[in-house]
């Protein structure tokens, strides 16, 4: 989207509540940690290097020449820095731009971010003394997105009974982190990020959708937004999900409220919770063993930044997705994050691009963003900027090729940090061409066009991969490694002339 340079500062601060003891995301220790002394109080002031204007940002602690990274935290609470700033584990979210820590003094490189869209500027060997120490520093913002949304559709926090992250912090985090819109799936609960958002004074900054993660025991997990939240219900009217099959429990989401999207979540993950292993479904024979499985979903959750952030199933996933099409069933491909905390899967890796007619924060309502969605105007990543058209077609549209004949324009943008190896293009299912990107810290890494004969409706997606990890703006290099990976929704080619993409399976083609 394009980024606003008028910035509300909220004069609330967070009130700190106290910390909570190890929690099971942590694994046990068998001696206590050592006392720390925090005695640095290092101030920072981040800043547009365009405007001049403080933009929020994201500070990545590393410890060198013998300092440990610094550990504000050991939990998923946080410790309140002042307006508008949380600092957790080793890393520092702010959604003003400037603000105050105390860190253990020693000798750090810092890194500074602000999401996908800006370049990091690495503040090398930075000593802090038990004085303190004035950290100023400037970000590009690089990815120009005009008519995009950003979104990340799987979001858990405190509602959740295996999440203690509270509301406040993950609005911080995703401020700080750049991304234009939460949406709340606590498991059988539907949260409302409105009141905090609002409590925080940053309504300018991000927005949100109420939704549900309706999790079952038997069936898997499904995020459903927008929903109405209504307190006098059990789970804030969360959909009733026990002993009940998908088909039931869809066709309650189309009663309740029936412009909301369903998004099959982790479908593969294992074979308690993922829809598609539990259900039987075979993608190549448009079969599904168990009964009771239900495709009125709306969307499919190919990538999961919690489970599968080193890309291990996402092959397997993509599979399944184009066989969905190929067989008529037009959902529309996500990647989420599904976090759970503040470290591990950090929120907005991945998240989605949704394009809207207008990309100003306050203008994008929760409708529009359903209806992206289920018009499959999308692409999700965690760092490349993909963009595909077909003459004036844009991701999702259906395009008229009466001859057979179409051309595709591919573009791939990414920040200097963000590594871009390799383009895949598929067409109807199959990998149609595949071209390697040389190693680049330039913006526009790949710009190529494709020519397609296409003997029936068709459809073609692009797939962007990285070999670098993202770590330590995103993850780590020991316990998450998340790589770069961007995958479009299709652009429709109608070769019948009949207004619509007729899927290749209906007519025995493969």
């Amino acid at each position: 989207m394009r980024i606003s340079t008028t910035l509300a500062f909220c004069t609330t601060a967070l009130i700190a509540t106290g910390l909570l003891a190890q929690t099971a995301s942590e694994p046990p220790t068998s001696k206590p940690r050592p006392a720390r002394h925090y005695e640095g109080l290092m101030t920072w002031e981040v800043r547009d290097a365009d405007t001049g204007a403080p933009i929020p940002c994201k500070l990545t602690f590393v410890g060198v020449e013998g300092t440990r990274e610094p550990e504000f935290t050991h939990n998923d609470i946080g410790k309140p820095e002042g307006d508008l700033a949380i600092a957790a584990y080793n890393r520092v979210f702010s959604a003003a731009g400037d603000g105050a820590v105390r860190v253990p003094p020693g000798t750090y490189d810092i890194y500074v971010s602000r999401g996908l869209e800006w370049d990091v500027a690495v503040v090398r060997k930075f000593k802090i003394t038990p004085e303190g120490a004035d950290l100023v520093a400037k970000l590009h913002h690089v990815i120009d997105s005009p008519g995009w949304y950003s979104a990340d559709f799987h979001v858990h926090a405190a509602p959740s009974p295996d999440s203690i992250v509270p509301l406040p912090h993950r609005v911080i985090e995703f401020i700080a982190d750049g991304i234009d819109m939460l949406t709340s799936t606590d498991h059988n609960v539907v949260t409302d990020y409105g009141p905090t958002i609002k409590m925080l004074g940053v309504g300018n900054l991000i927005s949100t959708i109420i939704g549900d993660e309706i999790t079952t025991a038997s069936w898997g997990h499904f995020g459903a937004f927008p929903l109405p939240q209504d307190l006098a219900r059990a789970g804030q009217g969360a959909v009733l999900a026990h002993g009940r099959t998908p088909k039931a429990i869809f066709e309650e989401v189309r009663t309740l409220a029936p412009g909301a999207v369903i998004d099959v979540h982790h479908p593969r993950i294992d074979p308690t919770c993922g829809y598609f292993i539990i259900g039987e479904f075979d993608p190549h024979s448009d079969r599904a063993g168990k009964k009771g499985f239900s495709f009125d979903f709306d969307a499919v959750e190919v990538l999961n930044g919690y489970q599968d952030p080193a890309r291990r199933s996402v092959d397997r996933m993509i599979d399944d997705y184009m066989g969905l099409l190929n067989h008529g069933h037009l959902a529309t491909a996500t990647g989420n994050s599904d976090t759970h905390h503040l470290t591990y899967n950090m929120g907005g890796y991945p998240r989605n691009y949704l394009r809207v007619p207008d990309d100003r924060i306050g203008h994008v309502t929760p409708q529009d963003v359903a209806q992206a969605v289920k018009a499959h105007h999308v692409f999700f990543t965690t760092g490349p900027f993909v963009r595909m058209h077909a003459g004036q077609a844009d991701i999702g549209d259906l395009v008229a090729a009466p001859s057979g004949h179409a051309r595709v324009d591919i573009e791939v943008d990414a920040a200097p940090w963000v590594s871009v190896d390799r383009v895949i293009l598929y067409v109807n299912g199959k990998e149609a061409q595949r071209w390697t990107v040389p190693p680049s810290q330039k913006v526009a890494r790949f710009r190529a066009s494709h020519e397609l004969t296409l003997a029936a409706d068709g459809y073609a997606l692009v797939r962007v991969d990285g070999n670098e990890l993202m770590a330590p703006v995103v993850g780590d290099r020991k316990t998450f490694g998340v790589y770069p990976l961007a995958l479009s929704n299709p652009i429709f080619f109608d070769v019948n002339n009949n207004g619509r993409y007729d899927p290749a399976y209906k007519h025995g083609r493969h």
